[in-house]
């Protein structure tokens, strides 16, 4: 069948729209969910799926896991330690840039307690890298009482003493929305960012946690955190029953899963998110168990292309 004028200027119409939002939101990996890849084998598989953006994980790995299987938070192939990024971060994103990538973020495992000869080592490497970005969170809560207020402001009080580091090295710090630290939720995150330029203080919207512990309504989360959002951490996690307890209550607990089955309606976010009208790179972070990096991978960037372009 021949398309009348009308159909040819719809079409068009819709593949401009298509463009503008691929290109509102760029999609990024995690190098946290390819434990088993090499550096180049990483770099092979974002090519062939149009990944446009890296997050690094420099990570000292214990000595007991090194004979262990690759785990996403545990034995890495790709062994990049935080001094490796120092001295070869210049070489490690020029090979990005030679397929086609860029480099985005740095996740250490370091804090707001992180003593600043450490931290100044971590913002190095980032800054060696090309990174612009660098992860900062607060420290884990305990799990009891605590004197939230007094908390809240040694936090605040690392962010500065951090960001003056930051600043000579051109790094803005991100705080990522995860799970059992004071920045799990969209209120408590706001507590902390709230007095920061976001220019310098972002935040990362992680919708694994915001299922397992930040849940809320889209339009809210991002009317509060709307200035401080730099990037998005996509996957997903749902609620699964775990039994009862003795007095009869349901007890539940979560697990990972693929994007289409978790309890956040991912949709409805990249929606949301489009009305902030300016990039926000799609990190992906899928962590379901019992499947591969490189499959998680390519799954999810099958699933997510549909809901951009009709978000």
């Amino acid at each position: 069948m021949h398309s009348s004028p009308r159909d040819i200027s719809t079409q068009n119409g819709a593949e401009g729209e298509t463009d503008r939002r691929n290109s509102q939101f760029p999609l990024g990996v995690s190098a946290v969910m390819l434990p088993e890849l090499d550096f180049d084998a990483q770099l092979s598989l974002c090519q062939s799926l149009g990944i446009q953006y890296y997050v690094y994980r420099p990570r000292v790995i214990a000595d007991d896991l090194r004979q262990e299987r690759y785990t996403n938070w545990g034995n890495h192939r790709f062994d990049l330690t935080p001094k490796r990024l120092v001295d070869e971060g210049e070489d490690l994103s020029l090979q990005l840039a030679s397929r086609g990538l860029s480099p985005l973020c740095t996740l250490p495992e370091i804090d707001t307690l992180t003593l600043e000869d450490e931290l100044e080592v971590h913002i190095l490497g980032a800054a060696n890298a090309g990174c612009t970005r660098l992860r900062l969170n607060p420290p884990e809560y305990s799990t009891g009482w605590m004197d939230y207020e007094t908390q809240l402001q040694s936090f605040t009080t690392g962010y500065r003493q951090a960001i003056r580091i930051a600043r000579t090295y051109g790094i803005k710090l991100v705080i990522e929305m995860h799970v059992m630290t004071a920045a799990c939720g969209v209120g408590l995150t706001h507590a902390i960012v709230r007095d920061f330029d976001p220019n310098e203080l972002g935040v990362i919207l992680d919708l694994p946690n915001l299922a397992q512990q930040g849940e809320i309504d889209a339009a809210l989360a991002i009317s509060v955190l709307g200035p401080w959002v730099d990037h998005c951490h996509v996957g997903a996690a749902r609620r699964i029953d775990d039994g009862r307890d003795r007095l009869g209550c349901r007890k539940i607990r979560h697990e990972f899963c693929q994007l289409t089955d978790g309890d956040l309606h991912v949709p409805t976010w990249i929606e949301t998110l489009a009305e902030l009208r300016r990039p926000v790179p799609l990190v992906v972070e899928d962590f379901t168990p019992n499947v591969s990096g490189r499959d998680r991978l390519t799954r999810t960037v099958e699933q997510l292309l549909p809901m951009i372009a009709e978000g």
